[in-house]
């Protein structure tokens, strides 16, 4: 992500979990700070407030596949992605069971549609 005319735009960020983090250390991570508009709780909050025109967000791919809006450009970015980890955590021996296998394996195959 370069940091070029997005230094000027102002930030939507995440309200909850580790998001505001993960949108602050990009923007470092571009070689700027970015100055923070709004905040909120959920992606469909996030983006009616893109589509608005009062900032701009980073979204993760799921929310963006799911969460699609006329008003809203997404953009990839080129580098430097900010990357989430999932893991599944299950009671030990339990991961051979045949309905905690079809999950762990489901959530496989999903995971592997996003890279």
């Amino acid at each position: 992500m370069r940091g070029g005319g997005l230094r000027a735009d102002r930030w939507i960020f995440g309200g909850s979990g580790p998001w505001s983090e993960i949108t602050t250390a990009a923007c470092e991570a571009a070689g700027f700070v970015p100055e923070q508009a709004h905040s909120a709780a959920g992606w469909t909050a996030i983006l009616a407030l893109v589509e608005a025109g009062m900032g701009i967000a980073l979204v993760p791919r799921m929310a963006s596949r799911e969460q699609r809006r006329e008003g809203v450009v997404m953009r990839v970015l080129e580098a430097d992605q900010p990357r989430r980890h999932v893991v599944a955590a299950v009671r030990h021996g339990a991961e051979s069971g045949p309905a905690v296998a079809r999950v762990l394996g489901a959530l496989t195959r999903v995971a592997g549609s996003f890279s």
